[in-house]
């Protein structure tokens, strides 16, 4: 693969009013394998699944401490606690971000996160105290929300997401509709979308974190007070004009 300029790692921020704290940490190896940690991820729970009939096999731990979710460029996907030297936990084969033999980059969610609400604020390296860091900026005032993460080849294209879910879901259009964006790492950009549904007036006790093959990907719909649904959706990708769609469809489940 080309040689990159891009960061290869960066720290990423939301802000809301006058209050910024940190959501992520992301680093992308010369392998093209994706880390991501988080200050919120020591008591979170994570949440993998295999598709089955006649419904998915959900795999589910928690609480596994300080660790990190990586996205090897083989395809793997694994949570690892930072105190275990080998081995991991939900390990999920997929997509991959690197074809070595083709020398091709791969197309590929990354995880889908309902966080609790941000509190971490590193005192001694505030925001863009590093030339790296990335910020989102939120409404006046910082609300519960989803954050779908992809990683995307870094190649210069317009991308353009086709996102949708039942009115029924949701309260308020389009502002339900947060925001979306991208920051670039070492070979590919992480793309976010961000969105609200009914049900989400209150923030999660625990961090809900949701990875799967990369191909197909989950969305979280609330229910009720406290309770939510999750589905699959199976993207389908064009590239034309200089310009990368990503339609997410309907459901697969």
């Amino acid at each position: 693969m080309k040689k990159s300029s891009e960061p290869t790692r960066r720290r990423v921020f939301i802000k809301s009013n006058d209050r910024i704290c940190q959501l992520f940490s992301f680093s992308q190896s010369p392998d093209g394998s994706i880390y991501c940690a988080s200050p919120d991820f020591a008591d979170a729970i994570w949440i993998s699944a295999i598709i089955a009939k006649p419904s998915p096999l959900i795999l589910v731990t928690d609480e596994i401490g300080e660790g990190k979710v990586s996205f090897h460029g083989s395809g793997m996907t694994a949570v690892r606690p930072n105190n275990l030297e080998h081995g991991h936990r939900l390990v999920i084969k997929g997509n991959k971000l690197i074809d070595k033999k083709e020398k091709n980059l791969g197309i590929r969610h990354l995880f889908t996160i309902f966080p609790k609400e941000p509190n971490y604020q590193p005192r001694n390296s505030p925001l863009y105290n590093r030339q790296s860091d990335y910020c989102l900026n939120a409404n006046e005032e910082l609300t519960p929300f989803i954050g779908i993460f992809f990683a995307i080849p870094l190649l210069d294209l317009e991308i353009n997401f086709g996102f949708s879910l039942s009115i029924d879901d949701m309260n308020n259009i389009p502002n339900d509709i947060l925001g979306l964006g991208n920051f670039s790492l070492r070979y590919h950009n992480v793309f976010w979308f961000a969105y609200r549904t009914k049900h989400m007036e209150k923030w999660p006790k625990k961090s809900l974190i949701i990875y799967h093959d990369g191909f197909s990907f989950p969305i979280i719909i609330g229910t009720g007070p406290g309770k939510a649904i999750v589905q699959f959706r199976q993207p389908k990708y064009l590239i034309s004009d200089g310009k990368l769609t990503i339609d997410c469809g309907e459901s697969v489940s």
